[in-house]
């Protein structure tokens, strides 16, 4: 019996041990990920010290109604993103997905078990500049449509492709958005991570091209069941009506429910 128990004993301690060390891992990779993130917003604002930089906070709230669908509010608060002067968005969306294909996607989180899901919703954003410079309302339509894909050493790659109907004052034009992003989860001191970095590309009509190129760097980090919190790193490069750039440090924070 002693020998029983002290066997028990030594395997917990083992399976102790492993579990720091698994960890100490995930840690480490963090760090990593956390160094190199620095790193990288430093070298961005050396080489682009004459860009402005701005804070783009914001607050989303996910209701899930279903196995299939979900509603999502978002309100952003921006400077130079969706158009020259600080604006407050207030959008609303209904998430609606496919099954997963394969088990292997078959987690709680609703977006990270979806290999195909659509997202419609509208939008309405306030102190917005129409065509000629004026100030004026924002009013749009939005679809979207996401595709995942599973990577080797489980790493996502996902797109989106999506349509901004647009009513800028009395003008409708549309901007069509490709985005492109490559994600891993992690667990970091037994909560979730993601580090994720997107690129995305823009297509206005009011210009016939290619308007914009956003890239963003950062991580999500799970808290607990009903709150995450994302911060990032954000760079635009607008290239039509003007050329112009700048840096940007995102706070996004989620509520779930």
């Amino acid at each position: 019996m002693a020998l029983t128990i002290q066997a028990d004993r030594t395997r917990d301690i083992e399976d102790a041990v492993r579990s720091r060390a698994a960890r100490s891992r995930a840690y480490r990779r963090w760090l990593f990920f956390s160094v190199a993130l620095s790193v990288s917003l430093a070298l961005a604002v050396e080489a682009r010290a004459a860009d402005r930089s701005e804070l783009w906070p914001e607050v989303n709230v996910f209701l899930t109604l279903g196995p299939r669908t979900r509603v999502f509010i978002d309100l952003p608060y921006t400077n130079g993103k969706e158009s020259e002067n600080a604006t407050l968005e207030t959008a609303a969306y209904l998430d609606i997905s496919l099954k997963p294909l394969k088990k292997k996607l078959l987690t709680e989180d609703w977006q990270q078990s979806r290999y195909f899901w659509a997202r419609i919703g509208i939008d309405r954003i306030f102190n917005s500049t129409d065509g000629s410079g004026a100030v004026a309302v924002e009013n749009r339509g939005i679809v979207s449509f996401y595709g995942k894909a599973v990577l080797p050493a489980d790493v996502m790659a996902e797109a989106r492709v999506r349509a901004d109907l647009r009513w800028i004052g009395d003008d409708y034009s549309t901007r069509y958005r490709f985005r492109i992003e490559i994600n891993k989860q992690l667990i970091v001191h037994d909560h979730p991570v993601l580090p994720y970095f997107n690129v995305e590309w823009f297509y206005d009509t009011r210009y016939d091209g290619w308007s914009r190129i956003l890239y963003q760097l950062g991580p999500e980090i799970t808290v607990g069941p009903h709150f995450r919190y994302e911060v990032y790193l954000a760079r635009q490069t607008d290239r039509l009506p003007k050329k112009d750039a700048l840096n940007a440090l995102g706070l996004n924070f989620k509520w779930y429910y």
